[in-house]
């Protein structure tokens, strides 16, 4: 084997230079950041406001947060004097969306969630802020009577919903706004959201209870949360925590829908003046499959899954296979019950399969 691996360290070492495969991190500049990075993490906070001031960057936010910024500034300054800067993915419109639903003190695990806040802020790229926004309010129809508890956490009234228009309507003037602004047309853009649960929870509940098709729009979109935690290196945090580790005060009323989604673009924009790449990282899958309990068409909605999207089908098919054994057991049980053959045969049969599907699962997602 050592005879080998000098025979081959040999061969190497005889091809010409263009020939030898280099890694994407050789060129010197990275040792050269690497350095300056160690230097930065020793900083103290106070000498770290001043190098920002000098370079003539914000210094709000945590002492991480700034340590990111600077380290960010040097990084695009050296790589774009070596030519290797690779610029960050922006779209270049971003449509925040934060809904409010009604709720109860406690709510049960199916309670039916509806919109009654259709809020929505369009942040350009360009000029790095906010352009325009969408709001609307929803009458509810499962619960049409608010609790008091979500008058007082949403500061929606009862009146107020009573004089909206229904779900449907709303979300078909929301979409005119989109057209409106060329979105998904002329431009390229993407929806973001705090968290997987707007469009995961209560936009598909919503279409669900209002009788509507599941908008193109909210099949995939932007976690903000994700993009920060990834970022900045920090805990995966709550609107109001991102904004505190950003050093910058919520602006508005909470859980206001309109307030709640300009606040999310005040992270957004920071996130890209900082240099962060703002792209997909989740989208919704539904999935129709057989089912005893069948509809019309003899297919029903079996599940909705929110995955990473960098990642798509790793989670999913996890889910899908899971879903595929169970039935292929419900399979051999029939199968069993028609055939009588023993358990105990049958278990070891279905043991071994399990096994194999495992691991040809595990080859292909490289686990």
């Amino acid at each position: 084997m050592a005879e080998k691996q000098s025979v081959d360290e040999a061969e190497k070492e005889n091809l010409p230079a263009d020939d030898v495969k280099k890694s994407p991190f050789s060129d010197a500049v990275y040792k050269e950041l690497a350095k300056i990075n160690g230097r930065i993490n020793q900083m103290t906070k106070d000498a770290i406001i001043r190098k920002l001031k000098q370079c003539k960057l914000s210094t709000e936010g945590s002492h991480e947060i700034l340590k990111k910024r600077l380290k960010n500034y040097y990084k695009t300054e050296k790589l774009q004097t070596h030519n290797l800067l690779v610029a960050s993915k922006l779209h270049p419109y971003y449509v925040i969306v934060d809904f409010e639903a009604t709720c109860e003190e406690v709510n049960s695990s199916d309670y039916p969630h509806e919109i009654i806040e259709f809020p929505a802020v369009l942040v350009s790229t360009e000029k790095l802020e906010i352009v325009d926004h969408f709001q609307a309010y929803c009458k509810p129809i499962v619960n049409p009577k608010l609790s008091d508890f979500c008058v007082e956490l949403t500061g929606i009234t009862q009146e107020k919903v009573d004089n909206s228009q229904p779900f449907d309507e709303v979300l078909e003037s929301f979409e005119a706004w989109l057209k409106k602004h060329k979105l998904g047309s002329k431009f390229k853009y993407g929806v973001v959201t705090d968290g997987p649960w707007d469009m995961g929870r209560f936009l598909y509940g919503q279409c669900k209870i209002s009788g509507v098709p599941y908008p193109r729009f909210g099949n995939k979109w932007i976690n903000i949360r994700k993009i920060f935690s990834s970022f900045y290196k920090s805990k995966r945090y709550c609107l109001r925590l991102m904004l505190e580790h950003l050093d910058i005060g919520f602006e508005g009323r909470p859980h206001c829908g309109l307030d709640d989604a300009r606040n999310i673009a005040r992270i957004l924009l920071r996130l890209i003046s900082d240099g962060a790449s703002i792209q997909v990282n989740e989208r919704i899958h539904l999935t129709r499959c057989n089912s005893k309990s069948r509809g019309s068409d003899g297919q029903v909605e079996k599940l909705v899954v929110s995955i990473p999207s960098n990642r798509p089908t790793k989670d999913y098919t996890r889910v899908h296979r899971d879903r595929c054994r169970r039935e292929k057991k419900q399979q051999q049980q029939q199968q069993r019950e028609h055939t009588g053959v023993s358990d105990m045969e049958s278990d070891g049969s279905s043991k071994e399969t399990e096994c194999e599907d495992s691991k040809n699962e595990d080859k292909k997602l490289g686990t």
